[in-house]
Parts: C-alpha cells; sequence; structure tokens
C-alpha cells in the first residue's frame, strides 16, 4: 500500500510540474497525431500480392449466381511494383470466354488496357498501387455466359488484386485455383484444366506464386482525392516494400528500387502495413507518430532555448501549422522520421551543451551526448545524407566540450585561490603546509573525477555518433540484402560485392534524389530558394473541368516573411554584439547568452538541413521539412528577444494583457492562422473551385511549377 501511494504521490508532482503551456503543448501534439491520424486514408487493404511473369496469363472464374446474378459491369486492378523503366507503359490484355466445351478465349469488348509505370502519361488509365477501372461494360450487352476471363501482363510484375463487379455495384466473387474452380467447370474440366493449373507457380514462386492472392481482398477504394490513393513519391516505398518481399527472387526486366533514403527508411511503412495492412492507414501511419513526435520534441528544444514555455509553445505550434508536417508529415515517405531525429538529437546535444555539473554526475551529463548520437546514427540509417548534417550536433558538442574544460579548469582555480586565502591568515608553516597538502589532495580528486568525466563525454560520442552510425546502418540493411543484390550487382546468382560492398553502394546512391516522379522537374528549386518559399512543390494532382484538387508543399507564407526578418534581424543583432564589444558592449545584457545560445543552435540547424539537399539535385519544397522547423524558430527567437528587451506598459486586449510585442505577436497570429485556413484545400487535398483554389493559395508562390495554381 505505501509503494502504491508513493507512485501515486510521485505521478501527482508529476503531473503538479506541468505548467498550463505544457499542457498546451500536449493538447498540440494530441490534435496533430488525430487530425492526422483520421485524414491519411482508409484501411481498405488489397491482401496478398501475387507475382506474374511477363507476357504469363492468369485465368478467373467468376460465380455470377453468387453476387444475384446480375452482369459484369465493371473490372478495377490493383496493379504493384513493374519492373519496367520508370515512366514507361505496360499493359494488362483482357479475354473472355463461356464455360463450354471447345470454348475459347476472345478479347472483343475487353482487349489491352494500358498503364504507366509510376509516372503517369496521357495514354495511360493509372499508375501503380491505386485502384483502376481497366474495363467499363455500362451500355453494353454483355452475357453472363462468359464466366471464364483470363489477364496477360506485358512485363515482371505484381498484381495486387483483381475485382469484378456487377450492374448493382456488388462484387462478384471470383475462383482462380484449380481445387476451387473444378466443381463449377467439372462438366468441361478437360478443356480448361490447363489454363487453370497454369495459374499456380507456388512451386516456383513460394508465396509469391499463390493465385488465391489475385482475389483475397475482395473489395477495392477508388476516388480521386490523395485519402483514397498513393502519391508517386510512396510508390517508392510501396515499391521497396515489394522488393522486400521478393526477397532472392529475380526479374528478368529493369530492377529498380527507392535510393534516396537509406534501409531503416522503409522498415516503419512495413511495420505499418505488416499490421494493418497495404493500405494508406497502414502506410502512412508512423509517419503521422513521427510528426506528432516532432512536434513535442520542437517544444521541448523551444522551451530550452527561450526559456520560456509559452514561446517554446510558439515554436511548436509553428512547426505543427506553419510548415509542412501537416502535408509532407502524413505521407509514407521518410521525411518527418529524418526531421524528428535530427531535431531530438539538437535537443540532447543542447541540453549536454548547457547542462553544467560535469564532475558531479558526469553520467547524467554524459547521457546527453549519448542520446544525440544513438538519435542522429537512426537518422543516418534513414537517409545517410544526413552525414552532412554532423556539423551541427558536433559543433554543438565541440562547444559543450570547450565549457566543460573551462567549467573544469575554474574549480581547480576556486581550489587555488582558497588555498592561497587561507595561508595568507595562517602564522604557522605547518599550517600552511597542511593546507598545501589538502588541496593537492583535492586538486587530485577533481582531476580524477574531471578525468572520469572527459572520458565518459568522448566515448559516449565517438560510440554514438561514429561506430552507431554504421553498426544502425548494417543491421538496417540486412533485410534489403536481396533488393541491393540484384540492384548493384550485374550477375545476382554470382555476387562479388559481399555485404559491406552493397551497403557501401546504397550509401553512395542516397546522396543523389533519383526518385523520379510527374513532378520532379516541376517542383526543382535550389534549397536557397527555401528562404523565400520561392516555389511550393505539388505531390499529387487529380483535379477535374473547373475544379482543383492537389496536395501541394509550401511554408506559410507570412511565416515566412516573418522568419526572414527574424533571421536578418537576428544576424543583425549577432553581428552587432560582437562588433561592439561582446560582453561589454552596448548589446550585452542578462539575457544575451540565452539569445546567443538559441540562434547558434537554430543557425547550425538551418545549415545543416539546407546543406543536406543543396548538392543531391532536384530538390524541392518536399525535403525542406526539417529545414522549415528551424527557419521558423527565428521567427520565435526575434518575438522572444523583443519581448525581453519590451519596456512598454501592459494593455488589455480583450481578456488577454499584453504588452507591445504581443500585441504585434498576437496579430501575427491571426494573419498566420488566416492564410493556413485558406490552405487547408491543398494541404489535406480536397476539391474546391478553380476559382476558389486561386483566391485562397494559388498566390502563395512565387513561382508556379505548373499545378500549384490552377
Amino acid at each position: 500500500m505505501q509503494i502504491r501511494e508513493g507512485r501515486a504521490s510521485r505521478l501527482k508532482s508529476v503531473m503538479a510540474r506541468v505548467t498550463r503551456f505544457g499542457w498546451a503543448a500536449i493538447a498540440l501534439v494530441l490534435a496533430v497525431f488525430v487530425i492526422g491520424a483520421c485524414t491519411i486514408g482508409g484501411f481498405s487493404a488489397y491482401g496478398d500480392s501475387y507475382f506474374a511473369r511477363e507476357k504469363s496469363q492468369v485465368v478467373f472464374y467468376l460465380d455470377y449466381s453468387a453476387a444475384g446474378g446480375g452482369k459484369l459491369q465493371e473490372i478495377y486492378v490493383n496493379v504493384g511494383s513493374v519492373y519496367t523503366e520508370p515512366g514507361k507503359d505496360f499493359s494488362l490484355t483482357f479475354a473472355r470466354a463461356r464455360a463450354a466445351e471447345g470454348s475459347s478465349f476472345t478479347i472483343s469488348s475487353l482487349g489491352e488496357v494500358k498503364f504507366s509505370n509510376v509516372v503517369p502519361s496521357g495514354q495511360t488509365v493509372g499508375t501503380n498501387y491505386n485502384w483502376v477501372k481497366a474495363v467499363d461494360l455500362e451500355g453494353k450487352t454483355f452475357s453472363t455466359s462468359y464466366s471464364i476471363f483470363r489477364i496477360t501482363v506485358s512485363a515482371d510484375m505484381f498484381l495486387n488484386e483483381v475485382v469484378f463487379v456487377n450492374e448493382t455495384g456488388d462484387v462478384i466473387p471470383a475462383y482462380t485455383s484449380e481445387k476451387q474452380v473444378k466443381p463449377f467447370l467439372d462438366s468441361v474440366w478437360t478443356t480448361f484444366r490447363d489454363p487453370f493449373h497454369a495459374n499456380d507457380k507456388s512451386g516456383e514462386r513460394g508465396a509469391l506464386g499463390d493465385p488465391d492472392a489475385l482475389v483475397d481482398g475482395g473489395r477495392f477504394s477508388v476516388g480521386g482525392t490523395v485519402y483514397s490513393n498513393y502519391t508517386q513519391d510512396e510508390m517508392y516505398t510501396l515499391l521497396q516494400l515489394d522488393n522486400l518481399r521478393m526477397k532472392g527472387l529475380t526479374t528478368d526486366g529493369t530492377f529498380f528500387a527507392d535510393t534516396d533514403f537509406g534501409p531503416l527508411a522503409v522498415l516503419f511503412p512495413a511495420l505499418g502495413t505488416a499490421i494493418f495492412g497495404v493500405c494508406p492507414f497502414g502506410l502512412r501511419i508512423f509517419s503521422v507518430l513521427f510528426t506528432a513526435a516532432l512536434v513535442a520534441v520542437c517544444y521541448l528544444l523551444g522551451k530550452n532555448l527561450f526559456k520560456s514555455g509559452g514561446f517554446g509553445f510558439l515554436f511548436a505550434c509553428f512547426a505543427a501549422l506553419g510548415g509542412l508536417a501537416l502535408t509532407v508529415g502524413r505521407l509514407g515517405v521518410a521525411y518527418s522520421l529524418i526531421a524528428l531525429l535530427l531535431a531530438a538529437s539538437l535537443y540532447f546535444m543542447f541540453r549536454y551543451f548547457e547542462g553544467g555539473n560535469w564532475g558531479e554526475r558526469p553520467l547524467k551529463t554524459a547521457s546527453n551526448v549519448l542520446f544525440s548520437g544513438l538519435l542522429f546514427a537512426l537518422a543516418v540509417a534513414a537517409d545517410p545524407k544526413c552525414l552532412i548534417a554532423l556539423i551541427a550536433p558536433v559543433a554543438l558538442f565541440i562547444a559543450g566540450w570547450v565549457r566543460q574544460r573551462r567549467d573544469q579548469k575554474q574549480e581547480i582555480s576556486v581550489l587555488r585561490t582558497q588555498l592561497l586565502e587561507r595561508n595568507a591568515s595562517e602564522n604557522s608553516e605547518e599550517a600552511m603546509q597542511e593546507n598545501v597538502d589538502a588541496f593537492n589532495a583535492a586538486e587530485r580528486k577533481a582531476a580524477a573525477a574531471h578525468g572520469y568525466a572527459n572520458r565518459v563525454v568522448w566515448v559516449f560520442f565517438v560510440v554514438s555518433f561514429f561506430v552507431a552510425s554504421v553498426l544502425f546502418v548494417v543491421l538496417a540493411a540486412i533485410p534489403s540484402y536481396f533488393t541491393y543484390l540484384k540492384l548493384y550487382e550485374a550477375d545476382p546468382a554470382s555476387p562479388t560485392l559481399g555485404l559491406f560492398g552493397l551497403i557501401w553502394a546504397a550509401v553512395k546512391d542516397s546522396f543523389s534524389l533519383a526518385n523520379v516522379t510527374q513532378f520532379t522537374s516541376a517542383n526543382a528549386i535550389n534549397p536557397f530558394g527555401w528562404f523565400l518559399s520561392l516555389k511550393g512543390a505539388t505531390l499529387f494532382s487529380a483535379g477535374g473541368e473547373g475544379v482543383y484538387n492537389a496536395l501541394n508543399a509550401q511554408f506559410n507564407l507570412a511565416l515566412m516573411v516573418t522568419s526572414l526578418v527574424g533571421f536578418i534581424f537576428m544576424t543583425s543583432y549577432v553581428i552587432l554584439y560582437a562588433a561592439t564589444g561582446g560582453k561589454k558592449g552596448a548589446y550585452a545584457s542578462e539575457h544575451a547568452p540565452r539569445i546567443l545560445n538559441a540562434y547558434f543552435l537554430l543557425l547550425a540547424g538551418l545549415a545543416a538541413s539546407l546543406l543536406q539537399y543543396l548538392f543531391a539535385g532536384s530538390a524541392s519544397a518536399v525535403q525542406s521539412f526539417a529545414f522549415t522547423v528551424f527557419y521558423g524558430g527565428f521567427a520565435v527567437l526575434m518575438f522572444a528577444t523583443a519581448f525581453a528587451h519590451d519596456g512598454s506598459p501592459y494593455k488589455m486586449v480583450g481578456k488577454l494583457r499584453l504588452n507591445a510585442t504581443l500585441r504585434v505577436l498576437f496579430g501575427m497570429c491571426i494573419v498566420y492562422a488566416l492564410l493556413f485556413l485558406l490552405s487547408l484545400p491543398m494541404v489535406f487535398g480536397f476539391s474546391v473551385p478553380d476559382l476558389a483554389a486561386s483566391i485562397c493559395f494559388g498566390w502563395t508562390t512565387f513561382l508556379n511549377n505548373g499545378y500549384y495554381r490552377p
């Protein structure tokens, strides 16, 4: 009973320490997660997949009576990875036959349907992973006597699902295996045994050759929004999932993979789809979770940087609502994971920098270095380009190390001063010698403690940042071994590179952006353009005549202007502080150390996230996720600096008591919120009239990529 009371008391004590801004931050994090989880898409999964070889055929038997006897009206297909070049067309050829002796297949009323691999073209009906109406028989006479259908594929591919729908909208049960079909075709089995026998490739391809995988889902989901469709960027993630499932199975076609990210990036979508099925929700849920966690880290980081829960909450709000959290952060790509790991790494390293008590609590202080390094190592495993961002935590570590050594020397200096003061008042040589001996003992003890603390910090730094980075990359790459084998070996059957050679090839590949989509060239902008939000990026577009429907990634224009002003203002402050004498100059104040610390951390994060993509090629606003987090921090820092030096009287604004700085901030937040509300259609990708899109957000990008503006 006492133990329970103790735990309850500790919990109550922890809850009591949470400030009103802390509760507000918790509510914000939950809101981001709930809104994200409710808008990322449904649970309509297509089940398992069937791997079909080039020119192979798959045959289906339709049981019309089980669906009420209605005629066939539509055929929907969901195609997975296709092993041809991205952008190249492939086709499915549909044929039909009667369940009668001597009946043959005909393509009449069906025929060939063309698709495009990932990147759509004008002559195709759709691309990979999204449900496509391949055949529409509305208005055509189609007898239910045609109960056998055949699909011929033009390339090696994964067929995820095929669904046959009758005129009342019900799914017609379809069967593919000999065991299931034979009772229906017993009288004509000699005619159709061979086609159905050919369906079964389980002996050659294991589970990937099970024909039941083509019809195991039994449902489909269509729609013209990103809620029910994958973006082309996400198709590369899904491609990686298919590559993982292939294992050692090879293809005679063009094998390609998602090379923009590291091996860790695909494992979380793999876990999500393993839990919820291959559906939009399963693919995207971990991205939403990471985005919500990023908002929480921004609050903690801002609270430490600005020494204010209020400004920490403002920093979290800007990260959640001002940038790309609700666009890129809701998709099944790794940008939210990378931004989270980088921000969390800097948060723990900043805690080390500010830690103090180097000798008294060496393990607790050094543990911040360990956590920072492990998080950064995970970021490298998710995207090796993060190695370029190493400058940020290393700069903070060096600054913290210099401060640690300075404090240690100061501790010895204090002991020496105390010795001199004691001996100055002593008349006895014996007493003076005793003081010297006591000082020597204290100095040796302090030196031993300092040496231990220094060794622990350096061991943690080297192990977490460098050893762990290599270890995490290797461990994360093991599930992708066969993918790398087929991608980088000329002959996968006779490999020459070895595991580490394959991993090194994958790491090198990730330093350039090679995933091509319909929007790649249109979205491309030099990363320095992120400072001005020159061009928004489009990730999904499905508008019709007079209707705008697109998902765009763009930093809040008003917040961008404020962040730019804040960056210039704070840079000028730092320059003037240094030029006028630093701690003894005109700009010195009790707030200066805090302001300078915050400025240099934000600058380090900004530079790291910029350099990460500066030389990668084809970067766009999509890759600016982490950049916008730190960039928005300069707006917060400007307001925090102005507030710290504001001596104006407080006035009532409604029920709020605000000084001049807070009144300006309050007004700007209204502007930010207004632009956020106007941009909701492009943030969540729902349809609006072209005129409404032009008025609401069409003007919020300086350069049009051809899709952003109606």
